[in-house]
C-alpha cells in the first residue's frame, strides 16, 4: 500500500483534519490504489496498519446518536494514532 494512505493517516492523527475530511480523502485514495494496483506494499506492516485504519473509519461516523461499535471524530482520532504507533509509523 502507497505511503500516501499511511502519511494521510498521520496528518489526520496530529493535526486539525476533520474526521470527514480524513474519511473521504482515506477511501478515495484507497479506491484510486486499487484501481491502480498501489495498493499492495510488501511491508507486511503498513498492511496491517492500514487495513485497521480502514476499519476505523468505516466505523467513524458524525451521528450523535451512535452505537458503541461506532466512532465520533475525537476516539477515531485516538485510533488512528495507536494503530501508528503500534506499527512504528509515527
Amino acid at each position: 500500500m502507497s505511503l500516501l494512505l499511511i502519511d494521510l493517516a498521520r496528518k489526520f492523527a496530529t493535526s486539525g483534519i476533520p474526521a470527514e475530511s480524513f474519511e473521504v480523502e482515506f477511501f478515495r485514495l484507497w479506491r484510486s490504489e486499487g484501481q491502480s494496483g498501489a495498493l499492495i506494499s510488501p511491508s507486511a506492516d503498513i498492511n496491517e496498519c492500514l487495513y485497521i485504519v480502514f476499519d476505523l473509519a468505516e466505523r467513524y461516523t458524525s451521528n450523535a446518536e451512535r452505537t458503541a461499535f461506532e466512532l465520533d471524530q475525537h476516539a477515531l482520532r485516538k485510533e488512528v494514532n495507536a494503530a501508528l504507533e503500534k506499527f512504528n509509523l509515527i
